[in-house]
Parts: C-alpha cells; structure tokens; sequence
C-alpha cells in the first residue's frame, strides 16, 4: 500500500562525452551510472565490476585498530577472559559469529558471546551484564554492533579492570576517549575511506588486520567469512556502493557453496532458490532477525554456529516459525493504525501500551514507505516510551533525535534508523519537537515527501531483453542502487483491474507505438482506482522477466501512474 502523492523527478542526464568516450558501454548503462553520481571510466568499471583485490579498502586507515590489534593479540597470547558483546539484530548476530570464529582461528580458548535481550535489557551494553562479567572475571570485553553510546556503563567496566575496545558503526556522540580502543568510521579523525559499512564489515577488517599480525589464514580463506557480511550488509539497509557492492557481489557466491550447516538448512527452510540481493534483505535477513525481535537473539547465533545439519534444520524451522509470528504481529498493528488520519501530518508519532518494542523498527519502516516521511513508532512501557525510528533520506534520523536530546533518556543510530527512550511525562513535547524540526528542515510542507527519481525515459522500442539485460549490470540492487526507474509517457491504458485475494494489486496491459506490455503495480489499488480502459497515461516502471509455464515475458513493475 502506498498513501503517497509524489512528484516525479527525472535524472541529469549523463553528459555526451560520459556517454561516447568514456565508458564504452551503450548509452543506457552510461546514464544510468551518471544517475548514481559515477562520471569517469575509473568509477564506472569499479561499479560494475568490482574487484575484490582491487576495490577493497586497507584495514590500517580505520583509527585505533592497531591499538585493538595489539590488545586482542595480547589477550590470546595470555588466555584471558574474552567476552563478545553483540547487538540483537542480524548486524549483530552476524558480527558475534564472524569475530567469534576469527578468533578461535587465532587461538582464542577463553573466550564466550553474550547477547542482550531486546525487551529485558535494550540495545547496547548494560550495568547489570558488566556486573555479571566481573564476578565471572572477564579480561576484555568486545562490543560489536554497539558500544559507541555506552559511555557510562563502559567507564564502570573499565573502571573494574575490564578493558572495553567497541567495533561499531553507529553515529559517535562521544568525541573524547572513553574505552580501550574504539574502531568506528564514523569517529573524529577516522581516515576510513568509505564510512557506510555495517558492523559485520568492521569486524571482518579487524579480523583482517589481526591476520596480518597472526598470520592463521590466507587471504584467499579470508573469502569465506563475506556470506556473514553480505547478509548484514543489505539486512541493515547499508548503500550498496563503493566497498559494499564488492562485499555483497562476493558474499553471494560464498552463501551460493557456504560451508555453514545453518545458512543450509535456513536457505532450505525458506526456500530461498534464487540467492540474490533481494533474498538477503527479504528471506534470510528477516528470518535471522526475528529471533531478537520475537524471542532471544540466541536462536539465531545458535543457527549460525551449528555444527550438525539436524540441529541447524532444528533452529532453521523454529526461525520460520518466529519469523511468521513477526508478520502476524506487524499486520495487527497496521491494522490498528489509523492511516486517514495521518495523511496530513508531517511526521508519524505513534505508540500504543501493548506494541511489542521487538518490532517496531519493521513497522516504521512500512510507516516511511506508505508515508514517505519520517515515522517514530513506540510502547508505552510503563513510565518510559521506547521506540525505533525510519526517516527517508531526504532526513538524518540522528540529527532529529539530537535537536530533541531535552527530552529523551536515550537515542542512537544511522543517517535513516534509530532507536529512543524517554520518560513517557515527555511525549508530547517529543512528537511536537520532532515536528517542529522536520518541518523547519524542509523548509515547507511541499518539501517533505522526496520525490520519485526516475533514471531515464524511453520509448516503447527502448523496453527490449537488450535492455533487461544492460540493467542486470547494476545487480547486485539494494539501498543507494535501486532497480532503475524508468518513465514511459503518452501510452494507452488497457483492461486496468485490481486483481489479488484482497483486490489490492492494479493491473493493466500498456499500449504504445504497436508494442504491448503486461503490467502489474503491487498495492496500487488505491492510487489506481480511477483509471478507465483507454486513458492516455505516463508510467514510472521497473522491468522485470516473467517465466511461466515455459515462457518468458518481459514485464512492467508499475512504480507511478499518471494521466498524461
């Protein structure tokens, strides 16, 4: 369902000598790269060719990682007490997998993974879990997927004898030292080229870098650990640019022949065939997820590190049951939501008493898309509000909980998700706070909903396999390459109808210059009610390939409709 009216917008388009000298590619690839900021034959091969050799960045640049280095190699060397102390989402799950493994390579034998209960003990590191690591005597303490927040509660470990080094991606509020080592490419003086990777990534550059101290593996083994990192990758929605798009190109082929019993038997359970972008962020990211978010994150990590395929098939069915209990969960919720209602706000600031905070953050995300402005979805939980937040990208979700500090307990994040605690006395002057400052960075109400970006027009002679297959160069798709958009105009609309159980999908067939196209728009019921057989019609579209029953059909994904 989409409740929004956006403008359309179409790209620059690429310049002349992009398009003829530079790329060597047809016109159509050279705008569709100018499209996502890349305009020298330099960029546009490491685009659509990423090497993992050439397109990978040294672990050195990230700060402080030969402090971690020399701390982590110390500890080995001595047997003390490790501890891994991971967040409970997929970022975090996979993180604790990857450094728990790397470090056994390295001869780690004291070593042990703690992960926080979402609802008991909230995100990142706590008093009472330090507590327990002192009277169990622990050494060291690595956070993973969290730590940059905990200032506090990592002053009183260390104040105990505990050294706390924290690998992280979140946004740094803390500029002065506070822990033992902190690596994190957000942080002042970071020299980290490229700054939008997940946790799961930072932990595989401290494994690296360990590496190169400990020499256990060589590089061409190193490979194996990406399946973790391409999952976190696109599961936490981070830019499939730059590193990423290597990290994800290659972890793919390493989940395709995993040697992981528990991605086996998850892949199975799933029946996830095609492994791509879309069955990480959409299949297997969710189901790792809803462990934290309808149960312990444990039941993931355990799937993770199984070691026998009948305990992996165990964890993998008991995720797939969790992961349906979450879709029945979050369709309650919208179901109670009142979406008339909101229409005209500028921001979405909802929280009810029996919410389950486990997801929140799936049903903000839905809230941004409907919407396509910043949404804040909370429980009350007795005397405080704890919320998670979605904002598009024309917003920096962090930059609005900043200009709200007063009145929150706790808050943290990326530029487009967070999360939030206040004392529920301040919930009104939170929701008008935030208001107050999306409506002051737009500027005007017009301003609030980004516009629909298209890549390029084309005419019904353009829409071709030569097409489709000029578009799979940008694979993998995910968040900053998205599908390409592209507009059709002047064509005739014929046989609309809504079709689907609920009559919520629009579809039609496209009429234009001889040529005749099936088209579907998933929950576009609403937006397309109006429409009449033979209406003259401009459409933003995606293409898609449709193989049924032996044959295969260029489709057209409906993004927009309009009359022309």
């Amino acid at each position: 369902m989409s409740l929004l009216n956006k403008t359309w917008e179409l790209n620059k388009p690429a310049s002349p000598g992009f398009i003829k000298l530079e790329t060597g590619y047809p016109k159509i690839v050279s705008q569709l790269l100018a499209s996502r900021g890349i305009k020298t034959k330099k960029g546009a091969e490491k685009f659509l060719n990423p090497d993992y050799y050439r397109d990978t960045h040294s672990p050195g640049l990230l700060k402080d990682i030969d402090i971690a280095v020399k701390r982590i190699s110390r500890a080995i060397k001595n047997k003390e007490k490790i501890l891994i102390y991971g967040d409970y989402d997929a970022d975090g799950i996979c993180s604790s997998t990857l450094l728990k493994e790397g470090l056994e390579k390295f001869g780690a034998r004291k070593l042990s993974v703690y992960i926080p209960h979402r609802n008991d003990e909230g995100y990142g590191l706590n008093i009472p879990a330090v507590k327990k690591f002192i009277k169990q005597k622990v050494n060291l303490i690595i956070t993973v997927d969290c730590g940059s927040t905990n200032i506090e509660e990592i002053k009183f470990a260390q104040d105990k004898g505990i050294d706390v080094i924290v690998i992280d991606h979140h946004q740094v509020l803390e500029n002065k030292k506070f822990c033992y080592a902190l690596i994190n490419p957000h942080q002042k003086g970071d020299k980290y080229p490229f700054k939008d990777i997940c946790a799961t990534a930072v932990v595989f550059k401290v494994v690296q870098a360990l590496n190169e101290k400990l020499k256990a593996f060589d590089e061409e083994q190193e490979k194996w650990f990406l399946d973790l990192v391409a999952i976190a990758t696109v599961t936490d929605v981070m830019p499939l640019l730059d590193e990423n798009r290597v990290f994800v190109k290659y972890g793919l082929k390493v989940l395709g022949k995993t040697r992981r019993e528990g991605l086996k038997a998850l892949i199975e359970v799933s029946r996830s065939s095609n492994l791509d972008s879309y069955a990480l962020g959409f299949i297997l990211g969710p189901r790792i997820n809803s462990a934290g978010r309808m149960a312990h994150a444990d039941l993931a990590f355990n799937l993770l590190n199984a070691k026998d395929p009948l305990s992996a098939k165990e964890y993998a069915e008991k995720l797939e049951q969790k992961n349906k209990e979450r879709q029945k969960v979050v369709a309650d919720i919208l179901d109670e939501i009142d979406f008339e209602n909101l229409k005209g706000k500028e921001v979405i600031f909802e929280g009810r008493e029996h919410w389950p905070i486990g997801v929140l953050g799936i049903v903000a995300g839905r809230m941004a898309d409907m919407f396509g402005k910043p949404s804040f979805i909370y429980q009350k939980k007795e005397a405080i509000l704890v919320g998670s937040a979605r904002t598009p990208y024309n917003f920096n979700t962090v930059e609005i909980f900043e200009s709200c500090s007063d009145v929150l307990e706790k808050f943290g994040g990326h530029r487009q998700a967070g999360g939030f605690t206040a004392n529920i006395e301040n919930e009104q002057a939170l929701g008008k706070g935030i208001s107050e400052y999306v409506l002051k960075s737009a500027q005007s109400a017009d301003n609030l909903l980004p516009p629909l970006s298209i890549d390029a027009e084309v005419g019904a002679e353009d829409v071709n396999y030569e097409l489709y297959n000029n578009i799979l160069l940008f694979e993998p798709y995910g968040e900053a390459n998205p599908k390409p958009n592209f507009i059709l105009k002047q064509a005739k609309l014929k046989n609309p109808r809504l079709v689907g159980s609920k009559n919520t999908h629009f579809k039609c067939a496209i009429e234009k210059d001889g040529r005749t196209f099936s088209a579907i728009g998933f929950n576009m019921a609403e937006s397309a009610a109006d429409f009449q057989n033979e209406d003259i019609v401009d459409i933003v579209f995606n293409i898609d390939i449709n193989d049924f029953n032996g044959t295969r059909n260029l489709d057209l994904k409906l993004i927009d409709i309009k009359r022309s």
